[in-house]
């Protein structure tokens, strides 16, 4: 890995859920990497953090690190009061969950149909595109994002900045990006991934929902 790719990896590693920052370390030599330092939030095990920085290092450079070069260092910076409020939350029906998803195919064409809800709110999106394997991991991103956006209030907007496939070996993955951008200017980029199975459509709507839940619990 050179230095842009380093800090690029570094960037996406801080997006994760649970890490505040991150540092890799990379054979001046052979640009291989040697240590993976991370500082956590504390609102994670340290075990799911190696397998959630494992399951990433994959998917965006298609390499297999031994765990043991991932040091986790944890802090806790979340009150009494703020886990108090991530549980209320979950009871009051403030996060999102898929209903259903949906795929169908017309000669060139295809559909992607994703179903959200929050509390008893729902909102079904539909999209149309020309049938391409690309286009059922980017509409099935966009379906979701839109169901999530329009469930949120209006002050709140997301983008799907990238989705793509990373194949490592027989193994796909996909790995997509969004932003979060608030009135203010505040945003937070995310990151999402996941194993590519026989469902991509829902595959694709749990990383994205997970995620966004995720950032709730955060707030």
């Amino acid at each position: 890995m050179n230095e842009k790719e380093t800090k690029e990896l570094e960037r996406i590693l801080t997006s994760l859920d649970g890490i505040e920052k991150a540092r890799v370390v990379v054979d001046g030599g052979n640009g291989e990497m040697r240590e993976i330092h991370i500082l956590s939030s504390g609102n994670k095990s340290s075990k799911q953090i190696v397998r959630d920085i494992e399951t990433a290092v994959l998917t965006i450079t298609g390499e297999r690190i031994d765990r043991r070069i991932i040091s986790v260092a944890q802090i806790d910076n979340r009150s009494g009061m703020e886990g108090a409020n991530s549980e209320e939350k979950k009871e009051s029906g403030e996060l999102f969950k898929i209903e259903s998803v949906g795929f169908s195919e017309d000669g060139m064409e295809m559909e992607v149909n994703v179903e959200i809800t929050k509390g008893r709110e729902m909102k079904e999106i539909t999209k149309h595109g020309v049938k391409s394997f690309k286009n059922v991991l980017k509409l099935s991103a966009e379906s979701t994002i839109e169901a999530i956006e329009s469930l949120m209030n209006s002050k709140t907007r997301i983008s799907l900045d990238e989705i793509r496939e990373v194949s490592t070996g027989e193994r796909k993955f996909f790995l997509g990006v969004m932003t979060v951008l608030k009135t203010g200017g505040m945003s937070k980029e995310l990151v999402f991934a996941g194993a590519i199975g026989f469902n991509a459509v829902r595959n694709v709507a749990d990383a994205v929902v997970s995620e966004m839940n995720s950032m709730i619990l955060d707030f």
